[in-house]
């Protein structure tokens, strides 16, 4: 008995929570917390049908009216930010080590600064074109949710999930924010832009879905 009880008191409660820590910084995503790789089919499929929703109005700012479209805009704004709070609602956080950041937290500042980015533009959102209007506020949109991917693999960091599958959302924030950067100064995109994101980002979401599962 007296064996055992040195041995217990032997173990050092910190480098075996180091140990633990190693072992699941090894683990991926899908492997740590099974079924949080499936929030990017959730977050693809409503942001995608979002956007094509969005696009399809987007010939029609005359004919809707000004008030109307701003309402298009808002709910295209709202649907993005409820997806981000969604999938922070899902995200690991029972689980979180000492000193992670809240998911809310995080995801909830996002959306301050879409709101904040868009009363920024002022009187000046005014005085621009309809379609050019309509490019700053959606690209403010895509911009953020690029934003979100990039601040999302950096937290996934301090949950100890690994670097390989970390590097899923710093690709996508990265491609997301280079999309939104263009859209002013492609024409094509300037018309089809907010669709053609739709599409593309529900692919990439199937695409990284796939490749969390399968590694």
């Amino acid at each position: 008995m007296v064996a055992v009880s040195d041995a217990s008191e032997s173990v050092d409660p910190e480098e075996l929570q180091r140990q633990l820590s190693d072992i699941k910084g090894a683990m991926g995503l899908a492997e740590q917390y099974p079924g949080r790789a499936r929030l990017w089919l959730v977050a693809g499929l409503i942001i995608g049908v979002a956007a094509l929703l969005v696009q399809a109005t987007f010939f029609l700012y005359e004919t809707l009216g000004a008030a109307a479209y701003v309402a298009i805009w808002g709910g295209f704004c709202v649907v993005a930010v409820a997806a981000l709070w969604f999938v922070s609602s899902r995200l690991p956080s029972e689980e979180a080590p000492p000193g992670a950041p809240s998911w809310r937290a995080v995801y909830g500042s996002l959306g301050a600064f879409l709101l904040a980015a868009t009363g920024v533009t002022g009187d000046a959102a005014g005085q621009i074109p309809g379609l050019d209007r309509a490019l700053l506020y959606f690209g403010l949109v895509i911009a953020t949710l690029g934003l979100g991917l990039l601040v999302t693999g950096a937290v996934l960091a301090a949950y100890r999930v690994r670097r390989r599958d970390r590097l899923v959302f710093y690709a996508g924030g990265a491609w997301v924010l280079l999309y939104a950067s263009f859209i002013p100064y492609v024409e094509a995109l300037r018309y089809l832009g907010v669709g053609l994101f739709g599409i593309l980002f529900s692919l990439y979401a199937i695409a990284a879905y796939v490749y969390l599962t399968r590694a």
